[in-house]
């Protein structure tokens, strides 16, 4: 039994490790590869990020003061307030007019708001039968409007305060899943550390999924925690339903949030926890189940099963647009590749996936037959999702191509006179983050203690899916307030000594 035990938690410690060479390899082709993604100096960014990890490493030092301890309940609600208030700041300062994929959105949501009905606008049911899962937002936003509508207030407004107050919530899990794998100290390092990802500052301005989406990471993982810890069976069995449910949800609104939940089943079997598990797997199975019913038969009724069957892409799209074997090819949906185009030419939904089948199976082909190409492809696309540290969330509320009339605009948007400062520093910041991610994760390795590894898994698995899928430099964000709670894991001591939160 012991020797089982022994291997397990072997593997557990080799999947663990598996994310250091991966972020390893992302910083140094942020810092050093010659591919343009824009206006860079790598020599600045070189010259910046060892003084943004010393930054980091003095912050972890400076948890160490008392006041973090002493007070430690009036300091983590302090910071998930400031937050809160900051956000509600920004949006009014960031405020725009919703274009592009938002703007669907946000029409297709006031129409249910104020109709009960989808309506038969063809641009929608093309737009939404394309893109199902845009859905979740789009029932979100229908019942933030038509709260807002009830009580008098600006629809966009109101849905800048829920995701400024999801925000908090993802804030205020993620240092409670670090007060509970490390001690106060472990939760100051964390709130020290969300301090320095300056996106955080304004990210729910953004009103899109990616900003939705960032709290149910570290709710799903504290929940599993939770769990884990919990002395009884009903409080075992109350923290995985709530488990299930915020996984389900958050998939709604994103659907990659998954893999923080299957990172915390396999941290929880490789831990010999079977009985664990099977009792997060359960809950997890069904709310699926119902729910992913519930939906699809409100997406049916909204849009139309025919509708949704003819337009509806495949996910052979997604992945031929994440194997590129040119340099010049886009890996968005719009870039030179024209995937758009190429997956809605077909009249025939056999042909088109039969088509996209042999598309891919010939790129893997030629990347695999061409060594230097695929590492060519590999950095490219790497440089496309972590490449800026600012993750480019100002693609959204930028789009309408308003001026920046204001200082936080002259920062955050890309005309703006001080944006490549704040990216430069933004993105040096940003690796320098992954850096003290790997570095506990070593730490965790050499003490061979596996109780953060749903943190290490869930990155790991968040680079291995934007390896493969298609991506853009937003998707990553999801997962940041995850790479902090790791990289808040350095130094930190044994669980088994740590308080319970």
């Amino acid at each position: 039994m012991k020797n089982k035990t022994g291997v397990c938690r072997a593997l557990l410690l080799v999947g663990m490790g598996l994310m250091i060479p991966c972020y390893l390899f992302t910083a140094g082709n942020t810092l050093l590869s010659p591919w343009p993604l824009y206006d860079r100096n790598r020599l600045a960014l070189c010259l910046l990020t060892p003084l943004c990890l010393l930054l980091l490493l003095l912050l972890g030092r400076a948890a160490k003061a008392k006041v973090f301890e002493t007070h430690e309940r009036a300091v983590l609600l302090g910071f998930a307030a400031f937050y809160f208030v900051i956000q509600l700041v920004m949006a009014s300062a960031l405020r725009f007019t919703p274009v592009t994929d938002l703007e669907q959105c946000v029409t297709a949501a006031r129409r249910l708001a104020q109709t009960g009905a989808f309506g038969d606008s063809e641009r929608s049911l093309i737009y939404f039968g394309r893109y199902p899962h845009n859905m979740g937002l789009v029932y979100l936003l229908a019942g933030i409007f038509k709260a807002a509508d009830a009580l008098g207030a600006d629809a966009l407004m109101a849905a800048a305060l829920v995701c400024g107050l999801l925000f908090s919530m993802g804030l205020l899990c993620a240092a409670r899943l670090c007060r509970r794998l490390g001690g106060a100290q472990a939760q100051a390092r964390a709130l020290l550390l969300f301090a320095t990802c300056l996106p955080f500052l304004y990210c729910t301005s953004e009103l899109y999924t990616d900003a939705f989406s960032v709290a149910f990471a570290p709710m799903i993982v504290f929940a599993f925690l939770k769990a884990r810890d919990a002395g009884g069976r009903k409080e075992r069995a109350l923290w995985a339903l709530l488990f299930a449910v915020c996984t389900f949800f958050g998939a709604q609104i994103r659907f990659p949030t998954i893999i923080a939940a299957i990172a915390c089943l396999i941290a929880g079997l490789f831990e010999k926890r079977a009985k664990l598990t099977a009792l997060l797997a359960a809950p997890l199975a069904l709310v699926f189940a119902v729910g992913g019913s519930a939906v699809n038969a409100a997406n049916e009724a909204n849009l139309g099963a025919a509708n949704i069957a003819q337009n509806k892409l495949p996910k052979l799209h997604y992945i031929a647009m994440g194997l590129p074997v040119q340099s010049d090819e886009g890996y968005g949906q719009y870039g030179y590749g024209g995937w758009l185009i190429f997956s809605t030419s077909f009249d025939d939904p056999q042909a088109r996936d039969e088509a996209l089948r042999q598309e891919v199976i010939d790129r893997a082909y030629t990347l695999a037959r061409h060594p230097a190409q695929l590492l060519s492809t590999l950095s490219r696309k790497n440089l496309s999702t972590f490449g800026r540290g600012t993750f480019n969330l100002n693609e959204i509320f930028e789009a309408d191509a308003h001026e920046a009339d204001n200082a936080v605009k002259q920062a955050v948007f890309e005309n703006g006179r001080f944006n490549r400062a704040y990216t430069h520093l933004a993105t040096a910041m940003f690796v320098a983050q992954m850096a003290l991610a790997c570095i506990a994760c070593i730490q965790a390795i050499r003490r061979r203690d596996t109780h953060a590894a749903p943190l290490f898994l869930t990155l790991l698995g968040a680079f291995l899916f934007l390896s493969i899928w298609e991506t853009r430099a937003r998707y990553f964000f999801q997962f940041m307030m995850i790479l902090l709670c790791a990289g808040a894991m350095f130094e930190t001591p044994s669980t088994h000594t740590a308080q319970k939160a």
